[in-house]
């Protein structure tokens, strides 16, 4: 088994607009922060007895990470041939004659041996919140937006931006990749068995949180805005300022030294196609 793993990146998604409209969006929809729940039908605040009391930038990670697998193989078969007509009763093909018996009701079949050459690859993609591990429904179309790679995480901590530290190291995602690539095969010889991690990135997307208080009644609600998609919730909270940003090895602790307790048993050679460059950073 040959696996070849590709560049390692940390990605930051751009934000789409800039941050007096999203905070204008959130002022717009400030009463939805009040609106969840069974008294939310019997009270409904006013926007005048709203206000805006606290708003923080974070970065919210996830993983998105690709693979390709390939298994090209040989394989010996018996194959079993219907004969033209029930009067048949041997067939000869280049030399060799092979008898024709029942196969069933009104089926008569001959046998031949033959080589199958055997080729799959399989693509996976995965994009897991660095978090929970949850599932990045919407990771595709934020994707296809706007982004620009940094080298480190701790460069993205600027302007009282919370980065938000991933719970799960690049090791968690890639492992859950390669049991969906790899695969038993029903082979007489292996010409090629091989993966390749195309990508193993860990994007950080952009989340605004705007807090107000509904002062009347002395409760606080949150209106969220994903910067990178324009999409709006009502919830969530202001988070506390967290501990240091992980460094960039520590969350990329897969090398070649590692890759082999990830797959068990066979042989296995790994190529790191970015080990100079990651050495640099």
């Amino acid at each position: 088994m040959d696996i070849e793993l590709g560049p390692q990146r940390i990605i930051a998604l751009d934000e789409r607009e800039g941050a007096d409209v999203l905070r204008q969006r959130a002022m717009d929809k400030r009463s939805n922060a009040f609106t969840s729940g069974l008294g939310s039908l019997l009270q409904r605040p006013k926007a005048e007895d709203i206000e805006l009391v606290a708003s923080q930038r974070r970065l919210d990670p996830f993983w998105h990470v690709v693979g390709k697998a390939t298994y090209v193989y040989e394989r010996r078969r018996e194959y079993a041939v219907p004969a033209s007509g029930g009067e048949v009763h041997e067939v000869t093909i280049e030399g060799s004659t092979y008898a024709v018996a029942d196969a069933g009701p009104g089926a008569r079949t001959f046998r031949l041996d033959a080589m199958e050459h055997c080729r799959e690859e399989l693509n996976r993609e995965l994009n897991a919140d660095a978090r929970s591990g949850a599932v990045i429904a919407d990771a595709g179309a934020v994707l296809a937006g706007p982004q620009h790679e940094v080298a480190d995480p701790t460069a993205l901590a600027t302007d009282d931006t919370l980065v938000v530290s991933p719970e799960h190291r690049a090791s968690f995602v890639v492992r859950q990749l390669l049991s969906e690539l790899l695969k038993p095969v029903q082979a007489d010889r292996i010409l090629e068995e091989s993966i390749v991690l195309e990508t193993t990135d860990l994007v950080y997307r952009p989340v605004w949180a705007f807090e107000f208080l509904w002062r009347p009644k002395d409760k606080r609600g949150v209106v969220e805005i994903d910067a990178a998609t324009g999409a709006v919730t009502a919830g969530g909270s202001i988070l506390p300022q967290i501990g240091k940003v992980i460094t960039r090895d520590a969350l990329f602790d897969i090398g070649a030294d590692t890759v082999g307790l990830l797959v068990p048993g066979g042989s296995i050679a790994v190529k790191v196609a970015r080990a100079a460059l990651d050495k640099s950073y």
